[in-house]
């Protein structure tokens, strides 16, 4: 296989890793889909990625990346646990890959990094059984699959949110984040992946927006929303506020039993309840009258809401100075096993290339 081809090969699953990585938390509203109990869902979306890993590669291969996957996952889940944080079982979704869901977020950098760092380690050692198993037998598959194993876990090193290397390195310095804005961009000019740019381009975005863009402190946000009133309400009282009447409203937020739905319930002063609309992205602070439009019988009122964003809905790269804290130690052990794995990895990756030249036929 030529050199330019090689490189395609790795673009492409190198592009899918990142998918997976950068698109995760995206694809949640697909977890119900899957779930048929405790690990029924896993399973079953296991047994889905597989049968059609297999249209295009062999069973044998298609069965040993989605292990590979299942070994990376369950390491950010043992880990996650052993915090105390509830996550749910591995999901497998076609051609991107897999993930858990983290129902509750870490609560400082060193907790962020430990789950991180859990993924790329166990899936390492998952590939390494791979490898020792093919050169025990000689069986070619095991090398590819190792090799892929290698792979995958190696790029989700790179220290680019949200990659786990973009989370482990919170542990160590965030300067780390403007070396993976370089890195990122070597390796799509080295790989020709044009899917890296785009991963990468969201990244630099969020860097931009983290530091350099204006943006409200910590604590505070801004966001607006639209309910509809019945025109009735206001006529029966005179209140009849006109477009461009703005006043701050009352309002109460809870959280409704049923779906577990965050609400926040608006009034008007002198007419009383006038409409809902859910929430469930922080604490609200203020609601404020910014526009009503009247039609026959409703009204629109477009609504400004001040708010105090929850800490799984802040952007991942602005927290308080306080989540960074780790103590030097810490930032030496973190730093240590990033770079020694990461080292490992690309030693393994050259190791199995050659290995595998060398392993006898089986038979």
């Amino acid at each position: 296989m030529s050199k330019r081809k090689r490189g395609n090969k790795w673009g492409t699953i190198g592009g899918i890793g990142l998918l997976l990585a950068s698109f995760g938390g995206k694809l949640k509203f697909l977890i119900p889909l899957l779930k048929l109990g405790k690990i029924g869902g896993m399973i079953w979306s296991m047994m889905l990625t597989i049968g059609l890993y297999a249209l295009i590669y062999p069973w044998t291969f298609a069965i040993g990346l989605v292990l590979m996957l299942l070994i990376h996952e369950m390491g950010h889940l043992i880990a996650a646990r052993q915090k105390g944080l509830p996550v749910s079982a591995p999901a497998f979704i076609p051609f991107l890959g897999a993930l858990v869901t983290m129902k509750k977020m870490p609560s400082d950098a060193k907790t962020e990094a430990y789950i991180a760092i859990a993924g790329p380690i166990l899936g390492s050692a998952g590939a390494l059984v791979a490898l020792l198993s093919g050169m025990a037998t000689g069986y070619k598959p095991l090398f590819a699959i190792a090799q892929v194993g290698f792979f995958l876990n190696l790029i989700n090193l790179l220290p680019i949110h949200p990659l786990d290397g973009g989370r482990i390195v919170t542990a160590i310095s965030r300067w780390l984040w403007w070396v993976g804005l370089i890195v990122g961009l070597v390796i799509i000019l080295y790989l020709k992946a044009i899917v890296f740019l785009f991963i990468w381009a969201l990244f630099a975005w969020e860097l931009y927006s983290a530091y350099f863009r204006k943006k409200p402190k910590l604590g505070q946000a801004e966001t607006s929303s639209v309910i509809k009133v019945d025109r009735s309400l206001f006529e029966e009282t005179g209140l009849l506020p006109q477009e461009s009447h703005r006043r701050e409203l009352p309002f109460v937020q809870f959280c409704r039993l049923e779906g577990q739905q965050e609400i926040c319930a608006v009034s008007y002063p002198g007419v009383g309840p006038i409409g809902e609309f859910e929430f469930p992205v922080g604490l609200i602070q203020k609601v404020e009258l910014a526009k009503t439009t009247w039609l026959e019988t409703q009204g629109v009122m477009r609504l400004r809401v001040q708010y105090a964003p929850y800490p799984e809905y802040r952007s991942a790269l602005i927290r308080e100075d306080a989540y960074y804290k780790v103590t030097p130690v810490t930032r030496i052990g973190y730093g240590i096993a990033y770079f020694g794995l990461a080292g490992l990895l690309g030693w393994l990756m050259r190791f199995t290339a050659v290995a595998v030249t060398a392993a006898p036929p089986v038979g």
